[in-house]
């Protein structure tokens, strides 16, 4: 918003509050809404303000879910701040996770069904972003609703304390709304707003791609021909784009090195080379781009490249910013050095306290984060590391100086 909007803003907002007081006291409307409000304590306030944050926030994830149900996407969870649904092999459970409480928010999990094509890669794009795009419009919707109930409460002359009830939840909807609105506009590195999501899922191939393959993650339903199609598709837009040191990137070449040394697939020429090329200097000031350069150090010695591999280490060492916390960098580093065969640490990396999973904590309860880790601690195949070395040549040598 421009300095220029905002003055504006300034002078119109008292105007308008001038012109409803002005409304309500000539047609008598303001003693109706002033002893509705004198029928309930203020002690009821903090309870008022917690039920209309529950129910906002549910009617809006609500938008999400029931769009994703209408395109016939299945949900894998919901939460609803410290209070999550999860759908298990065995059906729905309920959870209530105190130690959610600074999420201050919720958000719907899918359970994305199968991308074997390009027509079911659509499929669930789109129903992906209708979700995103719908869930906004429905806040907007029920923050007007609820201000037109609250108007024809006043002017019907509905009971005292009805009026005293319903008026600070017309409060609170309206703060809320104005916030939850206002957070659709944002983003940063960790975080898109609904509006912005949409806008990317539309336009950012590499944002859609992540995106998709990470919430096939959540999915009850495992599938190697999706594994196989979204690999491939992580190939073509790894060969196609210009790769950067922004996030999204970063996650796309993680995805690929996973996939690769982790689960079987096949390294493409095309890629490797330009993996093999890739600039290590933008990555070493933040933790996502650390791991980044660990997991880029694992497929190098997964290729044969123990060389390249050691120095990247050896660099990472020098060069990460201190900054970056230091409990994650030592996981980092005896995790990468263990599996690289530099030192034995899995003493250390059995030990749950030392393993570090961002956001592990929201999603512990849909993934065995301990047991997939476990698994990525194991050391990869023993390669040869060896450095040829001219005998002939060097008694020739030898000789010639003496």
């Amino acid at each position: 918003m421009t300095k220029k909007y905002r003055f504006l803003y300034i002078l119109i907002l008292p105007f308008l509050i001038g012109f409803l007081y002005s409304f309500l006291v000539t047609w008598g409307y303001w003693k109706t809404f002033r002893d509705g409000l004198s029928e309930v304590s203020l002690f009821f306030y903090p309870l008022s303000f917690f039920i209309t944050f529950f129910i906002t926030l549910t009617i809006h994830e609500l938008g999400h879910l029931i769009t994703f149900v209408i395109q016939g996407v299945k949900i894998r969870a919901l939460y609803l701040h410290m209070l999550i649904f999860i759908k298990t092999d065995k059906g729905w459970t309920i959870k209530f996770k105190p130690k959610l409480w600074a999420l201050m928010g919720g958000f719907v999990i899918p359970d994305l069904g199968e991308m074997k094509d390009d027509e079911s890669y659509q499929k669930n794009l789109v129903a992906f972003r209708k979700s995103l795009i719908v869930a906004p419009y429905v806040t907007i919707a029920f923050l007007i609703l609820t201000v037109l109930i609250f108007l024809l409460s006043i002017i019907l002359g509905w009971p005292s304390l009805i009026i005293g009830l319903y008026s600070p939840f017309t409060l609170f909807t309206i703060i809320l709304s104005f916030f939850y609105i206002k957070s659709f506009k944002l983003s940063n590195s960790w975080f898109y707003g609904d509006f912005v999501a949409y806008k990317k899922m539309q336009e950012d191939e590499i944002f859609q791609l992540v995106q998709l393959s990470q919430y096939r993650m959540f999915s009850l339903t495992e599938s190697k021909q999706t594994d196989d199609y979204l690999f491939q598709l992580v190939v073509k837009v790894i060969l196609e784009k210009e790769l950067k040191s922004t996030m999204f990137h970063q996650l796309l070449i993680l995805n690929y090195i996973e996939a690769v040394c982790y689960n079987a697939h096949e390294d493409h020429l095309g890629v490797r080379e330009k993996l093999l090329h890739y600039p290590f200097s933008p990555h070493y000031h933040s933790e996502q781009g650390v791991m980044l350069l660990y997991d880029l150090a694992v497929y190098y010695y997964h290729l044969g490249f123990v060389e390249k591999s050691y120095h990247l280490l050896e660099q990472i060492k020098k060069r990460a910013s201190s900054k970056i916390d230091e409990k994650s960098l030592l996981y980092l580093r005896k995790k990468h050095e263990h599996i690289l065969h530099i030192s034995y640490d899995e003493p250390f990396l059995n030990q749950k306290e030392h393993i570090r999973v961002r956001n592990s904590s929201l999603y512990e309860d849909l993934v065995d984060f301990e047991k997939m880790m476990k698994e990525m601690h194991d050391p990869l195949p023993f390669q040869i590391w060896e450095t040829k070395v001219d005998l002939i040549k060097e008694e020739d040598n030898k000789q010639k100086s003496d």
